[in-house]
This record gives structure tokens, C-alpha cells and sequence, in this order.
């Protein structure tokens, strides 16, 4: 009995399609129907193609069967339903109608199986997410040409339109940027555009502290979907090495350096009075 288990099992397996790859996209834009592919080819001694199947979680959406007419059939063609298919004996492709619930994750399976009398049967199951991911990495604005040490500079990080909107975190040399307790989130977010997306921004004040040459800066967007997506931008605040007034400077360096200023010119004036006292004294 063992033995004629075992064979049964070899025999299954040997007469089933292989499906070589499955296309699912990881996110699906709900303004956009979203493509999806099913790859499969036969094995010598394989029988032929009885049906391809998709599926939505438990539901089946769409089927095409080669030797009926007509060959495809579509189901439930409401959100998340099938708009079109078109399929051969070695792929199927199927446009899938996408609900309007941003962050929503959907589970698509392709079952292909073969003629009797055992009706093999294999599958793949792939998920996506309805989101609007960033189509391009944010943008730092703010950053000048050289900092002085002890300055402070204002920089501001924004995202384009996206949904879910993305949260965004500094990181200053390699490390985030540290925030008060009750600092939850410093993210601002937009109203919704006339697609529902919103833009992210969030700005830095930073004290230049470092005197190695420069500060490495990241601003790091992440959508919370899942998985969750992020992008990246990276900058550079190039540290002077001689001292010099900066237009970049905050009102406390302005302070220290005013004085400094007015005590060089004190000083130059000193000088000068006492060079033309000393002068007509010895007249």
C-alpha cells in the first residue's frame, strides 16, 4: 500500500503544469486598472490545458477554459472584478478593476490545471496593496553653499503627492533626528489634490556642531502601506573652514557676531585717535 501511495503522488505531480511566474503588481493605483499575468508551461507527458482560474481572496473573478466556447468567462466585475482577459496555452493576463480603499491589501491566485482523468492542479498566490506610491524621491530645500560652525539652519523636506500620505524622518550624520517627547510627528501633510493625494513636508532646524568638514543629511519618506515604501534624498552642509558672517546665520550668531564687529572698529578707532594725539604732541 506505501508503495502504490507514493506512485499515486509521482503521477500527479508528473501531469500538472508548472507556473513559471505569477505578475502581480506590489501596488496598485485605484485610478488605474492593474495588470496581472500568469505564466505556465507543460512537461513532456503532461496532458493538455483544461482551465486557468483567478482568484481574489476566495472569490473567483475570472476563467478560461480552451476547449469551450466562448473560452473566458469573468465574475464578480465590481470593484475588483475583471475588466478584460486575454489568455493562450502558455499565459493568461487579466486587467483587474481596483477598489477606491487606499491601503487595502488584495490576495490574487492563478490555478492552472490540466485535463482528466486526475484534473492536476497547480497554484500561486501574490499580493497587492492600493496605494499611490512616491514616483520620485523628496526634495530638501533650504541647504546653503557653507555653515559656520554654531549657525542655524533651516532646512524643509517635501514629498510630492502620494496616498497614503508619507511620514518623514531627518537623520543627521547616520542618526535621526532627536525630537521632544511630546513631539509624536512633526510631518505636516496637504489637503487632498483633486486625485485625493496628499504632499508631506517636514522642516529642520539645526545647529551646525561637527568639525569634521560637513554634516551628512537624509530625508527619509515612508509611506505607511504594506510593506511599507520608502524613498530617500541625501544632502550636504559643507562647514567653512575660516570664520565669516553667513546671510544664513540665526539671530543668536547675528548677536555675537555684531559684537565682535563693533569691537574691531572700536578698537581700529582707538588706534587711529591715539596716533594723531601722539602725533600732535610732538609737534
Amino acid at each position: 500500500m506505501p508503495v502504490l501511495l507514493v506512485f499515486g503522488l509521482f503521477v500527479v505531480i508528473a501531469t500538472a503544469h508548472n507556473i513559471t511566474f505569477l505578475e502581480v503588481p506590489q501596488y496598485g493605483d485605484p485610478h488605474q486598472e492593474a495588470s496581472l499575468v500568469c505564466h505556465y508551461v507543460s512537461e513532456p507527458g503532461d496532458p493538455d490545458l483544461h482551465s486557468v482560474k483567478w482568484y481574489r481572496g476566495s472569490n473567483e473573478i475570472f476563467r478560461f477554459t480552451p476547449g469551450q466556447q466562448p473560452p473566458t468567462r469573468t465574475f464578480n466585475s465590481t470593484a475588483g472584478g475583471v475588466s478584460r482577459g486575454n489568455c493562450n496555452l502558455h499565459s493568461c493576463t487579466i486587467s483587474v478593476v481596483l477598489p477606491r480603499n487606499y491601503n487595502t491589501r488584495l490576495s490574487f491566485t492563478c490555478e492552472v490545471s490540466t485535463e482528466g482523468p486526475r484534473f492536476a492542479v497547480v497554484k500561486q498566490t501574490k499580493n497587492l496593496t492600493v496605494a499611490v506610491t512616491l514616483k520620485e524621491d523628496p526634495v530638501i530645500m533650504g541647504v546653503p553653499g557653507t555653515v559656520q560652525l554654531g549657525e542655524d539652519v533651516i532646512l524643509n523636506c517635501t514629498t510630492q503627492p502620494a496616498m497614503p500620505p508619507a511620514n518623514i524622518v531627518w537623520f543627521i550624520d547616520g542618526r535621526a533626528e532627536k525630537t521632544e517627547p511630546w513631539m509624536v510627528n512633526n510631518t505636516q501633510v496637504s489637503s487632498a489634490n483633486n486625485f485625493g493625494l496628499r504632499s508631506s513636508w517636514r522642516s529642520l532646524r539645526l545647529r551646525v556642531s561637527s568639525v569634521k568638514g560637513f554634516m551628512a543629511l537624509r530625508c527619509e519618506a515612508t509611506q505607511p502601506t504594506w510593506p511599507p515604501y520608502t524613498r530617500v534624498t541625501n544632502a550636504t552642509l559643507v562647514i567653512a573652514r575660516s570664520p565669516h558672517l553667513s546671510m544664513f546665520t540665526a539671530a543668536g550668531s547675528n548677536s555675537a557676531a555684531f559684537e565682535a564687529t563693533v569691537l574691531i572698529l572700536a578698537t581700529c578707532i582707538s588706534v587711529h585717535i591715539f596716533s594723531k594725539y601722539s602725533a600732535l604732541s610732538e609737534v
